[in-house]
Order: structure tokens, then sequence, then C-alpha cells
């Protein structure tokens, strides 16, 4: 027989995976809908609407904000 503890460790164990599967759905609809084209509202999505209206890539400025990215000058 199992006990009451080895029951609740199960459901514990259960509950977890279930917000980890969750969580990793929520992520992959975020992704998803961005690539789509959808932008957020506000300022953020005024960014990201300005930059594809003018078709600025930025790209690059994510990259240079990291030392080990940034090019050795």
């Amino acid at each position: 027989m199992r006990s009451s503890a080895d029951q609740k460790d199960r459901s514990t164990d259960f509950a977890a995976w279930a917000k980890f599967v969750a969580g990793v759905l929520l992520l992959a609809g975020v992704v998803l809908g961005l690539m789509q084209g959808y932008t957020p509202p506000g300022p953020a999505g005024e960014v990201f609407r300005n930059n594809l209206r003018y078709g600025i890539d930025a790209t690059p400025l994510f990259y240079t904000e990291l030392e080990f990215c940034a090019p050795d000058e």
C-alpha cells in the first residue's frame, strides 16, 4: 500500500509538470503571435510599428549591449 505522503508527492509532481507545460504553451503562443506580425499596444507597440514602417533593423542593438557579443576593436 502506498502512504499518503507518496500520494501527496505525486500530486505535487503533477501540479509542477502541469504548470511547466502551461508555461511552455503560453510562451509558444506569444512567440507565434509575434511571428504573425502582432504588435503589443502602448509605447512598445509604437516602437515596433515605427521600426516596421521605416524598415529599421533593430537586431544589432541587442547584441551590442552584451560585452561578449560585441566585436573587438
